[in-house]
Formats: C-alpha cells, sequence, structure tokens
C-alpha cells in the first residue's frame, strides 16, 4: 500500500505550520526538512522557516548561518530563513511605546516618576515572546511570504507562548482601565468632546495586534500546530500535556510526528532487538492515549517524511 504523507506537506492553504515538542526531539530538523519539501514542491510560493527559540539551531539544520535578518537559504530560490530575536525586539518595542507606557501608569496608579521608570527598566516575563509572535503574524499580513514554517522552543515556552495571547488582553484591559480616569477628567471637567492621544492609540494597537495573533492561532483553515515527539515516557508525558493546552486554546493538530521510531527488519542484534521492543510499548502507548487518539491523524518517522 502507498505511503500517504502527512496533510501539512501538501496542503496549499496553510499559511502558519508550528513544530513544537520536548528539547532534542528533532522538531527542528522537521521544521527545516518540511520547508525545504515545500520550497521544492511549490516553486510559486515563498515559504520562511523561522525559529523563536533561544537557543537557535534552524541555521545549522540548513548548513546556513541565519540571524536576525531575512536570509535566502543556498541553493532554494523560494526559501528564506530568520531566527528571531525576541529580547531585541522587545527592546525596541520599548523604546517606541515608552512614552505612551510610562503615561499610562502616571495617569492609572500612584506611582511617582521614578518608581514608574523603574518598573518600566524591569524584564517583563514573557513580553519577548509576544513580540516575536506578534512579528510572525505581521510577516504574514504583509504578504511577503505564503508559507511561514515555525520552530518553537522547548515545550514549556512554547505552552507559555500560546498562554501569552489571553495575559496580554488582560495587561490591555488594565490598561484601558487606567486610561479611562483620564478620558473621564477630560471631558467631564473641561465639557469638550475627548480627543485620543498616544495612550489610546497604544491600547487600540496592542488589540488589534493581539487579536490577529488570536485569530491566527486559532485558524483551523490556514495553521496547523505539528508536535514532534520520541516514543520514550518524558517525550510522551511532555507531548500529552502540549496537545491538552492546544486544545484549550482550540490550535489544530492534525498529525503527530514520532522521531526515532527503530523497525524491526531483519535485526538479529540482541541488544538491538531489545530497544526495538521497548520503542514499540510506548509507540502503543500513544496509540492508546486518548489524547493522542483525539489529535493523532498518523504516527510518521523521519525517514517516511522525504519518501
Amino acid at each position: 500500500m502507498p505511503h500517504q504523507g502527512p496533510g501539512f506537506l501538501e496542503n496549499q492553504e496553510l499559511q502558519l505550520i508550528l513544530f513544537g515538542g520536548k528539547g532534542g526531539s528533532g522538531k527542528t530538523t522537521f521544521a527545516a526538512a518540511t520547508a525545504i519539501y515545500r520550497a521544492q514542491s511549490s516553486k510559486n510560493k515563498k515559504i520562511l522557516a523561522v525559529s523563536t527559540d533561544p537557543a537557535h539551531s534552524l541555521g545549522d539544520s540548513f548548513g546556513v548561518f541565519i540571524g536576525d535578518e531575512l536570509i535566502p537559504v543556498n541553493g532554494i530560490e523560494n526559501l528564506w530563513g530568520l531566527e528571531i530575536n525576541a529580547p531585541k525586539l522587545l527592546e525596541d518595542f520599548k523604546q517606541r511605546h515608552e512614552k505612551a507606557i510610562k503615561k499610562l501608569a502616571d495617569r492609572g496608579t500612584y506611582f511617582d516618576q521614578q518608581d514608574i521608570a523603574d518598573f518600566f527598566s524591569l524584564s517583563l516575563p514573557g513580553l519577548d515572546e509576544v513580540m516575536a509572535i506578534i512579528e510572525i503574524a505581521n510577516i504574514l499580513k504583509n504578504g511577503q511570504y505564503d508559507l511561514i514554517i515555525l520552530d518553537t522552543a522547548p515545550t514549556g515556552h512554547t505552552i507559555n507562548l500560546l498562554a501569552l495571547p489571553e495575559q496580554m488582553e488582560k495587561w490591555i484591559k488594565v490598561f484601558d482601565l487606567m486610561q479611562e480616569k483620564h478620558r473621564y477628567m477630560g471631558t467631564h471637567f473641561t465639557g469638550r468632546r475627548y480627543v485620543k492621544d498616544d495612550a489610546d492609540e497604544f491600547i487600540e494597537m496592542m488589540t488589534r495586534d493581539i487579536g490577529r495573533v488570536k485569530n491566527l492561532l486559532m485558524d483551523k483553515k490556514i495553521t496547523e500546530f505539528v508536535p514532534v515527539t520520541i516514543p520514550e515516557p518524558m517525550s510522551i508525558y511532555e507531548t500529552e500535556r502540549l496537545l491538552a493546552v492546544l486544545k484549550d486554546y482550540k490550535i489544530s493538530v492534525k498529525s503527530i510526528i514520532a522521531n526515532r521510531v527503530i523497525i524491526d527488519e531483519g535485526v538479529d542484534c540482541p541488544s538491538c532487538l531489545s530497544r526495538i521492543r521497548e520503542k514499540e510499548k510506548y509507540i502503543r502507548e500513544m496509540e492508546r492515549s486518548s489524547l493522542f487518539i483525539i489529535s493523532l491523524k498518523c504516527l510518521y518517522s523521519l525517514p517516511k517524511l522525504g519518501g
């Protein structure tokens, strides 16, 4: 019976494919392999492979240096690479919007100017990752690329990243409440119609950006998340946890990749056979798990991806 490949390799409607899983599972290799396959099979489409993993290794998979500037991948005319520097994006964001954020804090809190300056200089947990996903959404919005293939950070970081848009919506609501007092004062005591300022524009911009990210991640027609696992207990546990989070956030999962699957094809080495039997046990465990059955269309090992 001919091998039927996973849908993310052939689905021409997809605009964003995310690969995630435990560190060392092979997600970067699969992201790079998928980017090459899609670029070679769809010559009329521009493909961008992006890494948000703080320990970038996407360039190593392609055999080229990739930094935080868009770079063509050697030998493939419609494939580019980018390793996002999230802390730099956050620093640029803070510089661009420092005035508006400090204005909001000044209007809506009892902090003095020094307190506000000290707070602003702190690294806000997770905000750099928000900037990374907003950057990806903006790249798609601009239409410069037809498909983005995203190599995410290991599972823990990815779960935090997926939760951030919802958390950011709560922060934006707090900002809006802080600004509401200023709006009220501006109309109640002057009798004039309120005129928006840069603080209002900042709130509106963040509302649009976060809304666009949420819509992108939840759009099953154009976005698919592909978990990558290996048949070992810790990797299976992390994948189950990731699948539960993806389900909660309504992010589409149609295929799970099982890497490092060893097949018994005339192996006569007792030690090798023992390893094969052990891995087969965990493959069966994955197939029995309700989470894997709900989300799992097919399990693929690395050799099958190319053939």
